[in-house]
């Protein structure tokens, strides 16, 4: 089974680059936000296809020329925060020692800050955001993992800074991995914390916050993860032609596949869409909507992962193979 490729591209170090770097996708000027050994982000006026290959190039100082890397789109949106420009992060393809003297160079020049642990987990939004107690701080949870949590606060931390996170009934340490500041005219900020105990509590605080419906999955990083399980699946069809003779194209094939692994390395998330399956099983319309997998839960959350995109009999047919 193949891996999810959301979560291959997100297991590398995120780091944000404040002010971004204006450089060049291909004949594209970009302005790069955020970068890591394995990929890019960044913002752009015109908008690019998914899947185009091209090459990144980004100055950086103490370097005579620009470093080029060959890159391929892996997801693009409308950038929310500014309406009618774009966004697209790009799977970047460089030796690993080129990457490493990048990232040192970028922090060195103070350009880069952490902005993420090693992504373990999708995170859930919290609404609205519960009190909480960090160190001796008193803080505001915006959204939990089980492996992390942003949280708003008064003043700003210190990155590396680790204290006890007191919430729900539950404390856990937790480690400053970045700041931010939220806003500006009454001074306060956010951080983000990575939380490496207890996952089991934290999947708990998450299932009763989303049964009180306080809590949903992120659906802009959904909607990115499954922009670069699409983009995967395109790029590897090929290579599985086999797959066509039992009737399902490779490409939809290598999707429900890449979803199901997806769903395998992430507890916390496979619960809200079993949830959302068990919700589907007891729905009339929906068994008769999708009779080749109405009994079949897994089958069913993948369905709804997918936002019942993929014929279901096709989805029955990816499962019995």
């Amino acid at each position: 089974m193949p891996e999810a490729s959301a979560r291959n591209l997100r297991t590398a170090e995120r780091f944000l680059l404040a002010p971004p770097i204006s450089g060049n996708f291909g004949a594209a000027d970009v302005a790069i936000c955020d970068i890591s050994a394995r990929g890019a982000r960044f913002r752009h006026v015109r908008p690019l296809e998914t899947g185009s290959k091209g090459i990144l190039r980004m100055p950086i100082d103490g370097r005579p020329a620009p470093v080029s890397l060959e890159a391929v789109i892996v997801w693009t949106s409308s950038d929310r925060t500014q309406p009618g420009k774009f966004e697209s992060g790009v799977r970047t393809y460089a030796a690993p020692e080129l990457m490493t003297s990048v990232l040192q160079q970028l922090r060195a020049s103070k350009r880069t800050n952490r902005i993420e642990e090693l992504r373990q987990s999708d995170r859930f939004l919290v609404n609205p955001p519960f009190d909480a107690v960090f160190g001796d701080r008193a803080v505001m949870i915006e959204d939990l993992s089980a492996h992390g949590a942003r949280i708003a606060l008064s003043e700003m931390p210190e990155v590396g800074e680790a204290a006890m996170l007191a919430m729900a009934g539950i404390a856990v340490t937790g480690v400053v991995v970045w700041t931010a500041v939220r806003s500006v005219g009454v001074p306060s900020y956010r951080a983000g914390l990575r939380i490496d105990e207890k996952p089991e509590l934290l999947r708990l605080v998450i299932g009763q916050l989303c049964e009180s419906n306080r809590a949903t999955l992120d659906t802009h990083s959904l909607s990115l993860k499954l922009k670069v399980i699409r983009a995967r699946a395109r790029q590897l069809a090929p290579s599985y032609a086999a797959i066509e003779a039992s009737g399902i194209p490779a490409e939809q094939y290598l999707l429900i596949q890449g979803v199901r692994e997806e769903l395998r390395l992430n507890p916390e998330e496979a619960q809200h869409w079993y949830r959302r399956a068990r919700i589907s099983i007891a729905d009339p319309a929906t068994r008769a909507a999708a009779p080749p997998i109405a009994d079949h839960p897994d089958a069913l959350a993948v369905w709804e992962y997918l936002d019942r995109s993929i014929d279901p009999s096709l989805v029955g047919r990816a499962f019995s193979l």
